[in-house]
């Protein structure tokens, strides 16, 4: 078959060749040089006619008023990833919109220009995703300084306005050769204290013989870290007192493993 040959008015009588049928009549769209050769050639277009014209790799159809782009650029595909959607920008230029992450709604911007991908409202005080970790490392620690337990878990909220609450078991056991020993345990996300759980666990110890507290520790704190970021949360402990051997050992194995569990909560 031909390639397209454009627009022909046959006349009354005239003979159409196997060349004037496949070149003008087996044609779904007409095609032109330019807009003009196509306004030139018909005269008395109707409505739903196809022109496409080559100058500006356009397609354009008849209105029954005027002739319309089908599109404006020849539309080049502008999505790159599985889940992308396409929308007209400014222009009427086809633009791209990446996929969203889990969870979230197709919506409309602040400014009413675009669409765009965003976590619902309304998700206030849901559960958006649980993360812990656990651990059965032996610590000793024997200061009147917060020290880590290794008792850690990160989380990477998907949302800045997001809460995490945090909660915290920590098994150890507290020492000393005399009186009064007492630990003191605090979260901290980063490097920054959030909580601080004075005193939680002591003992009045008499005479020198050397004795020791089994502590469960359970520890909890509802923090807004304001971030999307990776966070750390974790427990330090400390003792209010070196002297006689004082000092707080975590559990270093066996059944009593600390576990530590971060929840974020949508705002």
């Amino acid at each position: 078959m031909a390639a397209g040959l454009g627009f022909k008015d046959f006349v009354t009588g005239e003979v159409l060749t196997a060349s004037d049928v496949d070149g003008y009549l087996m044609q779904g769209i007409w095609v032109f040089a330019s807009a003009a050769a196509r306004d030139a050639a018909v005269t008395s277009p109707q409505e739903g006619n196809f022109a496409y014209l080559k100058d500006t790799n356009t397609t354009t159809y008849y209105t029954g008023s005027a002739w319309t782009n089908l599109d404006t650029t020849g539309m080049v595909n502008p999505m790159t990833t599985t889940g992308d959607t396409i929308y007209s920008s400014s222009g009427s230029t086809p633009a791209r919109l990446g996929i969203g992450t889990a969870g979230q709604v197709l919506t409309v911007n602040a400014g009413a220009t675009a669409p765009e991908w965003k976590t619902p409202a309304g998700g206030g005080g849901k559960v958006l995703q649980v993360v812990q970790a656990s651990t059965t490392t032996f610590t000793a620690i024997a200061s009147t300084s917060y020290t880590d337990t290794n008792l850690s878990a990160t989380i990477t909220p998907s949302a800045a306005t997001s809460k995490i609450l945090v909660l915290a078991n920590q098994f150890g056991t507290t020492y000393r050769d005399s009186t009064e020993i007492y630990t003191s345990f605090q979260i901290v996300r980063g490097s920054t204290s959030v909580q601080e759980f004075q005193n939680e666990s002591g003992a009045e110890i008499s005479g020198a013989t050397r004795v020791g507290l089994n502590v469960i520790a359970a520890l909890s704190y509802l923090d807004s870290p304001s971030t999307t970021s990776a966070t750390t949360y974790k427990v330090q402990a400390k003792v209010n007192t070196t002297s006689n051997s004082g000092q707080y050992k975590t559990q270093g194995g066996g059944t009593g493993a600390s576990i530590i569990t971060l929840i974020e909560i949508g705002a």
